[in-house]
């Protein structure tokens, strides 16, 4: 059974990058969700919001391997108006992970990110564990690579800093 995969859906970009460098030091396969319709321009943005707020399920592409045949999953999404990409929660609702760790980084540009790390949590059925949330800022600028770094670390059973200690977003009671 392979050890890990990594599922992204990124609307701009910025969650794909951030799915290249985990990828990159996990060396693991990366696989994307992606839009059947592009949601680019003013009526791309207004689809986002629409879909969010009625907590559509959504239309979606999905070309990659069945995900249950690994053995760890790492779901990677960004934050729409505060909740979970349209496209990713119905991909998750859709297609139940089976295997034994599931794990999320969320990105956010600035709240909703635990939020989303819940709504993760109940679409899969189970919290994953390592859950990090990282600002798209962050990755732009590459001030995020300590954290996804430790993530990674967290991931593989390596030795985490002690002075941070992981545990569930919806357990924080405000976002910092």
């Amino acid at each position: 059974m392979p050890n890990t995969a990594i599922l992204y859906y990124s609307r701009t970009g910025t969650t794909r990058q951030a799915a290249q460098l985990l990828a990159q030091r996990l060396g693991c396969p990366v696989f994307e969700v992606f839009d059947r319709v592009r949601r680019a321009g003013l009526w791309g943005d207004l689809r986002c919001i629409v879909d969010n707020l009625l907590r559509r399920r959504v239309a979606y592409c999905y070309a990659g391997p069945v995900l249950n045949d690994y053995s760890r999953l790492v779901v990677m999404a960004p934050v729409w108006m505060g909740h979970l990409a349209a496209p990713m929660r119905s991909y998750l609702k859709d297609h139940p992970y089976c295997g034994q760790q599931l794990a999320a980084i969320v990105v956010m540009a600035a709240r909703g990110g635990f939020r989303a790390a819940e709504e993760i949590a109940f679409a899969a059925g189970r919290p994953p564990n390592p859950t990090i949330v990282v600002l798209e800022r962050d990755i732009s600028s590459g001030a995020a690579l300590p954290d996804i770094e430790e993530f990674a670390n967290a991931l593989e059973g390596s030795e985490v800093d002690s002075a941070r200690t992981w545990r569930a977003a919806w357990l924080s009671p405000s976002e910092a």
